[in-house]
């Protein structure tokens, strides 16, 4: 194998950097069909919601993965053909909110566009899954959750010890009470 020129050495590690990022979420799709105010229009709205996007050379994509030695990345490799675009964004919902509204949207199939998505070192195939990546939780949103659910239980569990204290303190003050008459 041919070493890669210095130029394309800094995109594959990029590329690979990038996709070894625990906190980002990966979508792959193609955009090759869409005319240029589709991808425009896809671009600005990708960069209103904070999603990144970039074209990339399916050589070089395939070399990014192999150098990130993640079984779960390295699983993408044969779905990587003809032409890829990769987005990508901290939050695991807003690339797949904005698929699926630009599909609906230019009434395009969602198969001519998405390939695939790895969010949360899970992989994501087809319509459903795209759908079902819109409604997922990530660790973030649950651990959110979790914590505020145990804070409502520790409240309420002071609230409660706070009553019981003082009914004991009551039935202390009566005791007393009743022992000087």
């Amino acid at each position: 194998m041919k070493k890669p020129k210095p130029k394309k050495k800094k995109i594959i590690l990029y590329f690979r950097d990038l996709l070894l990022n625990k906190y980002l979420n990966f979508y792959f799709i193609n955009i090759k069909g869409l005319n240029a105010s589709q991808q425009a229009y896809l671009r600005k709205k990708s960069n209103k919601n904070k999603i990144q996007i970039k074209v990339v050379t399916n050589t070089l994509l395939k070399k990014s993965i192999e150098l990130t030695n993640n079984s779960n990345i390295l699983d993408i490799i044969p779905f990587i053909r003809k032409n890829t675009t990769l987005m990508w964004s901290q939050f695991n919902k807003a690339p797949a909110e904005l698929l699926l509204k630009f599909i609906k949207k230019e009434k395009l199939s969602l198969k001519q566009i998405f390939k695939l998505a790895l969010s949360e070192n899970n992989l994501y195939f087809g319509e459903k899954s795209l759908k079902d990546l819109r409604n997922v939780k990530s660790k973030k949103e649950l651990l959110t959750i979790l914590i505020k659910n145990i804070k409502n239980l520790i409240s309420k569990y002071f609230i409660f010890l706070n009553k019981i204290s003082r009914l004991i303190l009551i039935l202390k003050l009566n005791q007393v009470y009743k022992n000087e008459n």
